[in-house]
């Protein structure tokens, strides 16, 4: 299991190093198939985030059980996920306004749908601002507040015509809302990193630690190999997973580095992306496929 791992991993650095050359490449401005394509980058990302947080919490629930062992009594705060429904829902809703903004550009984009798409990105523009302002997001003001300025931008040059124009003029705000995002999976701004990473990370070093105590307690050569092999399985498992979450957050700061490529002009080629997004999406599956028998 270790060796396949490690295959994948190898596997997927290659893919991200790939997205990321191929996505400086390609011809100017943005064309239709384009921002159809980055429409199709957000929806990935949204299947990417869903395998990945599944994942996250199916993590922080095995080493929430391990723990129970040493526990005098059972208390629901001792089995909260490693992330709440609520900030996923959040993250599905900043993502779909992404994807509504994106098909608003290509609507511009098609000759035979642009007439009168200023008052349908309008209510666009306010539905998100809108949506900012919602419970959905209390514990996640800066998110909400990122959001609200895309929604307020968008509305208000929802008259432009030219896709590359209303680009120009909301790059700042969807770079905004995708930094926000990414600062969700983790956060070392404030001089301690936050984040689900962080949570993760955490979990599967319990995990390591209650190994460690158990080799001490060995009696025997071989029960101290067993114990340092699934110690070394653990700390494999954990490399994996922090790269699954670390791939994500690439994936939402791609997002964001494309749209600005295109808003200034240049080319906002996603093809390669979306290829590296469903290689990490399989590589977390994977991971999860893995850890079923480690796990019983």
């Amino acid at each position: 299991m270790l060796s396949t791992l490690r295959e994948r991993l190898a596997v997927l650095k290659a893919t991200v190093l790939l997205a990321l050359a191929v996505g400086l490449c390609g011809c100017a401005g943005p064309t239709q198939k384009s921002v159809a394509d980055w429409h199709d980058a957000v929806v990935a990302v949204r299947e990417q985030s869903a395998t990945t947080f599944r994942g996250v919490n199916d993590l922080v629930r095995e080493a929430q059980l391990k723990r129970a062992g040493s526990l005098s009594s059972l208390k629901e705060s001792d089995f909260h996920p490693g992330l709440d429904a609520e900030s996923v829902a959040a993250w599905n809703r900043a993502l779909d306004s992404l994807a509504g903004y994106s098909a608003a550009l290509s609507t511009l984009l098609s000759p035979e749908l642009a007439a009168g798409v200023g008052d349908s990105t309008k209510r666009l523009g306010d539905s998100i601002a809108t949506t900012s302002k919602s419970e959905l997001f209390q514990k996640q003001p800066g998110l909400a507040s990122a959001l609200g300025k895309l929604g307020a931008k968008l509305a208000s040059v929802a008259a432009a015509k030219n896709a590359q124009s209303i680009m120009a003029q909301t790059d700042t705000a969807v770079s905004e809302v995708l930094d926000q995002m990414a600062r969700m999976i983790n956060d070392d701004s404030g001089g301690m990193e936050t984040g689900v990473y962080q949570t993760v990370h955490a979990n599967w070093t319990l995990q390591a630690d209650e190994l460690r105590l158990e080799f001490l307690k060995a009696q025997s050569p071989d029960a101290k190999r067993n114990v340092a092999a699934r110690y070394a399985a653990v700390l494999e498992q954990r490399d994996a997973a922090d790269s699954a979450l670390l791939g994500l957050r690439r994936s939402i700061l791609e997002l964001a580095a494309s749209h600005t490529r295109a808003a200034a002009g240049g080319p906002m080629d996603t093809s390669a992306l979306i290829a590296s997004m469903r290689e990490q999406t399989a590589f977390v599956k994977g991971l999860l496929t893995d850890l079923k028998p480690a796990n019983n």
